[in-house]
């Protein structure tokens, strides 16, 4: 059963697509019937759209009884740093006291790959210095990290740089007068290559040079953070390993392990470990609701 939704905040509107299991006997039965999942896509923050988990990992979710909320959020550098995460603030109160509620659902997780994954760590970090929001019963993280400056990630990237050598001008040609809520990688993907190619990430985020993450997690979000489900590839070429294994072990994080594979090692449903995380993932959810 899918419905189409639209959320605006701040005179920004993206769109919200929730997915709930076909009604039919039993279930309301199923171990995670009162659970939903508001899910944010990757992409670096610079393109990407809610659709883009796929399906064959959309029905396990459904298959157990569970609620998919994927939202679309705004992207840089239309929208700069501390506007998107205004906005993912906002869309969670709004998730988590209107949507959840009305559908009968007393646990809602957060779930994030790559930069929806930082953007997920983040906002649970923020939600536990407050005390009026409600908190996720968990995170679930694909691979991603807990600052948008790491130096792990923003350094010119070997890898792009042996492709032809994009200037500036790409995000001139690119970049919108108005904010951008769902960007097609055809259309964005050069913006991202520039990104990793100079190191200037943080500038197409809004950040001075050399500026540091304001909205990085800190050690105290960490200690206080809600359980937390941590999935990485030993081989990834965007997000180092040994950042996210660090991050994890911080985390105190149960985690999946895909040994030799790249960074959206999930991409592929035909890929036995894609479908081996997501079963480890739903089990770990299990025994939190």
């Amino acid at each position: 059963m899918q419905t189409e939704e639209r959320f605006s905040w701040n005179g920004i509107t993206a769109g919200v697509t929730i997915l709930r299991p076909d009604d039919g006997a039993g279930v309301r039965e199923r171990p995670l019937s009162h659970a939903l999942v508001l899910y944010l896509h990757g992409g670096g923050l610079l393109l990407g759209s809610r659709r883009d988990l796929p399906e064959t990992y959309e029905a396990m979710f459904l298959d157990r009884g569970c609620t998919l909320v994927e939202a679309d959020y705004p992207l840089a550098p239309e929208s700069p740093l501390e506007v998107i995460h205004g906005f993912v603030d906002a869309l969670w109160s709004w998730v988590s006291n209107e949507i959840a509620p009305s559908l009968g659902c007393d646990s809602v997780f957060l779930f994030g790959r790559s930069s929806g994954a930082y953007l997920v760590l983040t906002l649970a970090g923020r939600l536990t210095e407050t005390n009026g929001p409600r908190k996720p019963t968990g995170v679930i993280d694909f691979y991603g990290y807990g600052s948008s400056t790491d130096p792990s990630i923003t350094a010119p990237s070997e890898t792009y740089r042996a492709y032809p050598t994009l200037g500036s001008r790409v995000v001139d040609r690119i970049k919108q007068p108005e904010p951008v809520t769902s960007g097609p990688a055809e259309r964005r993907f050069a913006l991202y290559m520039y990104a990793r190619q100079t190191g200037r990430w943080a500038s197409l985020l809004g950040l001075d040079e050399n500026a540091q993450d304001p909205f990085a997690l800190t050690e105290r979000q960490i200690d206080a953070m809600p359980p937390v489900f941590y999935a990485a590839a030993t081989g990834d070429g965007e997000i180092p390993y040994a950042t996210s294994k660090s991050l994890a072990r911080k985390l105190h994080a149960q985690t999946f392990t895909s040994y030799g594979n790249d960074h959206e090692f999930d991409r592929d449903t035909n890929s036995p470990d894609g479908q081996r995380a997501y079963e480890r993932c739903l089990t770990w959810m299990e025994g939190l609701v």
